[in-house]
């Protein structure tokens, strides 16, 4: 059985066997220096050795890569607002630019061109995950005293730097990763909430939820254009949208049923129409028919009226030039009315003499006895 050994003797075993160490020397700044002046070249009359001469190559080549820091470039699709202690110079477009580096000068290079967008009243997930709810920001009344839950996304983009860069100090948005001093961070937020709010507390929640939806977001959008411009956010509002417009849970099934009643109404009044309009003409042409044939049965009996006055006209007038005879004449006619079809004589003083037809003809009727 093997025995334990002190633990001394391990101690020395070990250092036994550790190779020996070799000690790192030590360098001063005076062997630096000394180094250093060793590599540089002599030049002739320029005291190429002195201290003072590697203090100023030293300086001259912090001073030249200070300067070349002052190059940038500007891409297609951005710009670059410059400033010189502190004081705003201009904007540099696309392209190869220099100006005094910092601290003396300053720049902000920004894209101009990009679309962005603002969501309100909920937060989209990366991964494809649901969307987070904002209810703060969702929950909106109506000018009805009616609450309903509204998402919105805020399209825009820079137009002037200068006045998105400066005008407006902003404690920044970490939802979207807008940093301090951007105006499209809490800035552009509380301007779409607030002009949200004020469109919604205007109408009453039918147009905002079915009949004047575009509308709507029509009138945000310009409210939105309207404070932005008046804050010199130095952004445009392209777009409005309305993603959801509802009412609040507790009540959805209740407003679901209002909105099949409102287009089971729509669908009966669009019945009606297209049964007026098909009655509607058929009517007019009934109408238009009896209308002519009345027409057509005045102009007659106008005709009529005034033939038979001017036949009593006439008749008028051949009694006044010969009254016997038109009385005669009269009477016969009378006769030949009363007694249709008949073999008639008049007896008078002359004696008995056949009646004949006034218009000439000598036919007789087949029957017929005497009068």
């Amino acid at each position: 059985m093997p025995t334990a050994q002190p633990a001394g003797n391990n101690e020395e075993r070990n250092d036994m066997y550790r190779p020996p160490r070799e000690e790192e020397p030590q360098v001063s700044f005076d062997d630096l220096m000394e180094r250093l002046r060793s590599s540089i070249p002599q030049i002739p009359g320029l005291g190429g050795g002195s201290p003072a001469f590697l203090v100023a190559i030293i300086v001259l080549v912090f001073a030249v890569i200070w300067l070349a820091t002052g190059i940038y470039t500007v891409g297609p699709d951005e710009q670059a607002a410059v400033k010189t202690f502190g004081e705003f110079q201009r904007i540099d477009q696309q392209g190869f630019h220099y100006h005094w580096p910092s601290p003396i000068g300053h720049r902000d290079v920004v894209a101009v061109t990009t679309t962005r967008r603002l969501e309100i009243g909920f937060r989209s997930n990366s991964g494809g995950t649901a969307a987070q709810k904002v209810e703060s920001e969702s929950l909106m009344i109506t000018g009805d005293e009616n609450i309903v839950d509204v998402e919105a996304v805020v399209q825009y983009r820079i137009i002037n730097l200068r006045d998105f860069l400066y005008s407006v100090d902003d404690p920044g948005d970490p939802d979207r990763n807008i940093s301090a001093g951007r105006p499209d961070g809490r800035t552009l937020r509380d301007i779409a909430e607030t002009a949200i709010r004020q469109v919604i507390g205007a109408r009453n929640i039918d147009d905002v939820l079915t009949a004047e939806k575009e509308q709507v977001a029509n009138d945000i959008l310009l409210k939105i254009r309207e404070l932005a411009s008046e804050y010199r956010t130095g952004l445009e509002i392209q777009t409005v949208l309305l993603q959801n417009v509802n009412p609040p849970a507790e009540v959805q099934d209740a407003f679901e049923d209002v909105v099949r009643a409102n287009e089971e109404r729509e669908r009966t009044i669009n019945l009606a129409q297209a049964y007026e309009a098909d009655q509607l003409p058929r009517a007019q042409g009934q109408a238009a028919q009896i209308t002519e044939e009345a027409e057509a049965f005045k102009l007659g009996r106008v005709a009529e009226a005034q033939g038979e006055a001017q036949g009593f006209l006439a008749l008028l007038e051949g009694y006044r030039s010969s009254p016997d005879v038109t009385r005669r004449r009269l009477y016969l006619e009378a006769i030949e009315d009363i007694l249709p079809g008949i073999k008639k004589f008049i007896i008078d003083d002359q004696g008995v003499l056949p009646l004949l037809p006034l218009d000439g003809s000598s036919a007789t009727p087949s029957t017929g006895g005497a009068q």
